[in-house]
Formats: C-alpha cells, sequence, structure tokens
C-alpha cells in the first residue's frame, strides 16, 4: 500500500526552503502531499497570491498532490493552524509521515516540547498560571513554564518555526496519529518566505531568484502585474465590518477577548491596519494575534467556529501533478472524511460545519480575487489544477 510524506506550508510564496523540504519528505514517502493555506495565512494577512497560483507553483516546485486547509484554521494561532494540519493528514488516510522543519540543532529540544505541550502535567499548567498573573500574554508565559520544567535553553519557543514544529508533535502525539513526525534542520541560507515576499513586492527579480526560481519567480511576476494585496486593501472592509458588528458582534469574533471589542470599536477610524494593531497592541495582545483577530473580523469567522477546535470536515484537494493523479483514487478509498474536488457537486456530502466552512473558504477567495482584479466565483470556475 503506498503512503505519502505529508508537510504543511503556506508558499506564501514557494522558495528554495520549501524545495529542501519537499526533498526531504520525498524521501520518507511514495509521494509529497502539501497542506496549504487558501488566500490569508497565519500571519494575518492576505496572502503574496492567490491560492490558485500558489498552488501552481506547489506543484512546479515538487509537491504532488495540495490540499486546502480550511479558512478557520490557516488564520488561527500556531495551535489552530497545527491542529487543521494534523488533522487532515491524518483522516486522509494515506499518508504516514508529515515532514516539517525546525531551527534547533538538538532535535530532540522540539521533541520533549511537543510531548509536554500534548500531555499538559499539572506542574505545567500551574506555571503558565502563574506566570500569565505576572502580566505575561500566554505565549512568554507557556515559554517560560517550558524552560523551567525541560531545563532548556533560552530561544526554543521563541521562534515561529519552532513553535509550529512542537505544535505538530504535541497533536499528532495527542490524537495517537499513525502519521509520525519527521522533523529537519532548516537550510541556513536566507531562504525566508519574508524575504521572497519583499523581493516580489519591490519587483526586484535578481532578489527574488535568489530565493526561489527563475520559473517560479516569473509567475509570481506576472501575476503582481495586477498589483500587490495587502491588509490596507481590505482597510474599507474592515471598518465596515467594525461598524457593523458592533460591541456586541465583536464579541462573537475569534481571539476578541477581554473586552477588546471595546478598544476595537472606538479604534475604528484608523488610517492603516498596522496603525490600529499598534493602537491595540500591549503585553496580553502580540501584534500578531491582533492581525490575526482583524482578519478573523474581515472574514466573519466566530469563537465557535474555532473554540474548541473540531475535526477538519472534508479534505479540499485543489490540485495534483499529472503522472501523480492515481493518488485521487487512494484519497476517495482511504479517506475519513468526505473529499472535495467539485465544490458544487461535493458540497452536497456535508455537514452542516462542513457547508459554513467551505463556504468561509469560497468567501475569503472572492474577496482576495475582487482585490486582486480577478473574477469571484474561483471555487466554482476553476477546476482540479493538473500540472
Amino acid at each position: 500500500m503506498i503512503m505519502g510524506a505529508g508537510i504543511a506550508a503556506e508558499f506564501n510564496p514557494f522558495h528554495k526552503g520549501h524545495s529542501y523540504i519537499i526533498e526531504k519528505a520525498r524521501q520518507s514517502g511514495d509521494f509529497v502531499g502539501a497542506v496549504m493555506s487558501g488566500c490569508f495565512v497565519q500571519r494575518g494577512e492576505p496572502a503574496v497570491s492567490d491560492k490558485l497560483v500558489r498552488t501552481k507553483t506547489a506543484l512546479a516546485g515538487g509537491a504532488d498532490i495540495v490540499f486546502e486547509l480550511p479558512a478557520i484554521y490557516a488564520s488561527g494561532s500556531a495551535d489552530v493552524f497545527a491542529f487543521g494540519c494534523c488533522d487532515l493528514l491524518t483522516k486522509a488516510g494515506i499518508f504516514d509521515k508529515m515532514v516539517f522543519g525546525h531551527e534547533e540543532d538538538e532535535p530532540e529540544h522540539i521533541e520533549k516540547v511537543g510531548i509536554l505541550l500534548s500531555e499538559e502535567p499539572p506542574e505545567f499548567k500551574a506555571l503558565i498560571k502563574k506566570y500569565s498573573a505576572t502580566g505575561l500574554g500566554f505565549p512568554a508565559a507557556r515559554e517560560k513554564a517550558v524552560r523551567q520544567l525541560l531545563e532548556l535553553p533560552d530561544g526554543v519557543l521563541s521562534l515561529p518555526n519552532n513553535i509550529l514544529a512542537a505544535e505538530y508533535i504535541k497533536y499528532l502525539h495527542r490524537m495517537k496519529s499513525p502519521v509520525k513526525p519527521v522533523g529537519i534542520r532548516r537550510i541556513r541560507d536566507g531562504f525566508s518566505a519574508s524575504a521572497a515576499r519583499k523581493a516580489l513586492i519591490a519587483n526586484s527579480r535578481a532578489e527574488a531568484v535568489g530565493c526561489m526560481s527563475e520559473d517560479i519567480a516569473g509567475i509570481y511576476f506576472r501575476e503582481l502585474e495586477r498589483g500587490v494585496v495587502c491588509a490596507d486593501s481590505f482597510r474599507e472592509e474592515i471598518r465596515y465590518e467594525i461598524l457593523r458588528l458592533g460591541k456586541s458582534g465583536l464579541r462573537e469574533i475569534c481571539d476578541v477577548t477581554e473586552g477588546l471589542e471595546n478598544k476595537i470599536y472606538e479604534n475604528c477610524s484608523f488610517e492603516n491596519t498596522e496603525g490600529l494593531v499598534g493602537s491595540l497592541k500591549s503585553k496580553r495582545y502580540t501584534a500578531a494575534k491582533l492581525r490575526r483577530c482583524i482578519m478573523h473580523i474581515l472574514l466573519g469567522i466566530k469563537k465557535e467556529d474555532a473554540y474548541p477546535p473540531k475535526g477538519v470536515p472534508y479534505i479540499r484537494v485543489l490540485g495534483v501533478r499529472r503522472e501523480k493523479r492515481y493518488i485521487l483514487g487512494e484519497l476517495s478509498e482511504r479517506a475519513q472524511l468526505p473529499v472535495v474536488i467539485n465544490v458544487k457537486k461535493d458540497m452536497e456530502h456535508l455537514d452542516s460545519f462542513g457547508r459554513r466552512c467551505l463556504e468561509k473558504d469560497i468567501f475569503a477567495t472572492d474577496l482576495y480575487m475582487l482585490k486582486s482584479r480577478k473574477n469571484t466565483g474561483a471555487d466554482y470556475t476553476n477546476g482540479l489544477i493538473v500540472l
């Protein structure tokens, strides 16, 4: 029985570091499957290009099949994002490895952290509560508790890739998943999504091809001729949603807690989204969390959608390599969830939560397409991408 190696990525944009992870994943499975965010990403921002373009670059870059992570998970914290990815790969039934990158020279540190987060012993919870009472936000309080219990060096949980790696291990362990975690030390050659985004936005082809292949850079530059979609592209829509929801409606939005709805409403005349983030930022609310909160307002993602995280309700396939189309047959036979390829037809087989999730994905895509000067309805009119 064929079994693949899965990866979780945003491909925002696809760069040489992704190529490296895919190459390593190929050594662990018969094929490589990628779980990818849609048009909005975990940073709390729109992606540098839409999900259809990024699917094409992922397939061109070596992935054999690409799945879309529903927006309610893709827009969440590292915890929610990781849960969605691990749940999808587990329930697909065609993976026995999950390969991911981290920054640690001693990978056992990440494994220890992941197991601790999974098991959450009483002394760990007590330490988090103790440090939170001093005014630390949850991420900082948790990191301090982890360091104290495991006697780890500073910084193990301060890097985003390490946090996600620990969260992947946590959920695969907690789910008793047949999918086994495989951590890979990321290469230190400056291949970062941040550097690649800056090169594309600055229209610097020379810098871009230092981060990605020339063919893939060409795909992105052709798309960006339509203009760059950024958080401020949705400034008026965000203002409208804040006013429409009011304080009571804002209180229902995911990540809006402890009276934050009052400050958001009072600052709805912001000039730009970073200005709004700056006016809301505090020890308890990091900039990253606030950006996600603002994105949840824009996309209408409520607490009931994400707390506690429900299992992924379907498996959405965005694209597949031509020579690997047999994976679709394996997926249809072995998946524990409905498989969505034809949105109009396959939505009929989803339960109410699944339909609500898929409708949010469709809305998010349409919203992005409007700002990138493309037609809406892409989820209906664009079929499976085969490259």
